[in-house]
């Protein structure tokens, strides 16, 4: 039976649980940061428990230049040998509308993450972590790309060619050089008609926009007064500092993902992120003392630890497998979002993801609360896609 079955029989947001049931909706409620020091709680209290290595741990590049506070590992938990410990103790009341605070991104980190999730070479990966340590606060370069390309000793048009891919990233216009070429870079992202109009007034004439010349450049570009000024509504709309809604972001906790949205060749596919929470295993040295000549005391000990490690890594290994499957969802549903941007994102119904992971709807909101999607347009939070 699915660990969290028992969830379809909720209708309201007072249920009674179990101990065990208990801990399994805490660990599905937490966000990444929180059931990371949880398991370092656990960790500390319980030693069956173990940190699995993995061949590459930190998930990065050897690069002569690189952020530590960002990696992406690729390793699996294992959880053989799993099974239910005994429900003997107290049932107790749990409230399942508790929250927990939001935490955001700074503006480098979301790019950042953008940057690590994409299939970029080695060396590219550093030019492009080397380029978002030198934009500002606004989200325009500040550095040349001549110097750039002095201080990995490339040609400066390799450098380029990394600067315009990260010119497709979120927020729109982000790693621009100037105002032009930031408002360039979004009109190329929007959907409209006649672009052509709109590029050519800011290449050659932003100056006389900007002091709302329009009867001017209506006269200079040959086009009709009307024409210009519709023009010049769009241009009002774009953004023209990138960075803005990331002022008050820096120097706090950044948002780690639990899913990854990777575009391949056309196809979307729904991983999730192993550095969510760390890799665990249950000791080996613990099952093989339960083999060996030792009391009846303490391998009753030996058994309730083993017992509870692996009702925590089932708990853990059902958290992902849920949000995958919402992810999934999600996917399924936005495909024009995934595709195309923002401007196509059309939130889904709650029953629609109560059918697919299989709980009832009164907990769906509490479910995806702080729970992360990365994809190419950005890192959002699960409960967004969600009318």
């Amino acid at each position: 039976m699915d660990l969290y079955f028992d969830m379809k029989l909720v209708q309201s947001q007072k249920v009674l649980l179990t101990p065990q049931l208990k801990q399994a909706f805490d660990i599905l409620r937490m966000n990444s940061q929180e059931l990371f020091e949880y398991v370092e709680e656990q960790l500390e209290e319980n030693p069956a428990l173990e940190i699995l290595e993995s061949v590459n741990s930190d998930g990065y590049y050897n690069c002569a230049y690189k952020d530590d506070s960002i990696g992406w590992g690729d390793s699996n938990i294992n959880t053989d040998t799993l099974r239910k410990p005994g429900e003997d103790e107290n049932e107790e009341e749990y409230n399942m509308s508790t929250g927990s605070a939001d935490e955001k991104l700074s503006l480098k980190e979301h790019l950042l993450f953008q940057l690590h999730t994409s299939d970029l070479s080695e060396n590219q990966m550093c030019i492009g972590e080397y380029l978002i340590d030198n934009i500002d606060e606004n989200g325009y370069l500040i550095i040349g790309l001549t110097e750039v390309a002095e201080f990995f000793n490339v040609t400066a048009s390799k450098v380029k060619k990394v600067l315009e891919y990260l010119q497709t990233f979120d927020p729109p216009g982000i790693c621009a050089r100037s105002l032009k070429e930031c408002l360039l870079i979004q009109l190329n992202q929007l959907s409209i008609n006649d672009k052509e109009d709109a590029q050519k007034l800011v290449e050659n004439h932003l100056d006389d926009l900007a002091g709302e010349k329009l009867d001017f450049v209506a006269k200079n570009m040959g086009l009709p007064l009307h024409r210009v000024e519709e023009v010049f509504r769009v241009l009002k709309t774009l953004e023209p500092k990138p960075g803005r809604e990331y002022y008050n972001n820096t120097g706090v906790k950044y948002i780690i993902p639990d899913i990854i949205i990777r575009n391949s060749n056309g196809r979307f596919e729904t991983v999730v992120n192993e550095d969510a929470v760390p890799l665990l295993n249950i000791n080996e040295y613990y099952r093989k003392i339960l083999s060996a000549d030792v009391g009846n005391e303490v391998k009753r000990f030996i058994v309730h630890r083993i017992d509870n490690a692996a009702w925590l890594l089932k708990c853990i290994e059902e958290r992902k497998n849920m949000l995958k499957k919402a992810a999934e969802c999600i996917v399924a549903y936005q495909l024009l979002f995934f595709e195309k941007g923002k401007q196509f994102l059309s939130p889904i119904s709650k029953k629609t993801i109560s059918d697919e992971i299989g709980v009832h709807e009164s907990v769906i909101e509490e479910i995806l609360s702080g729970k992360y999607i990365q994809c190419a347009w950005g890192v959002f939070e699960m409960k967004d896609f969600i009318s």
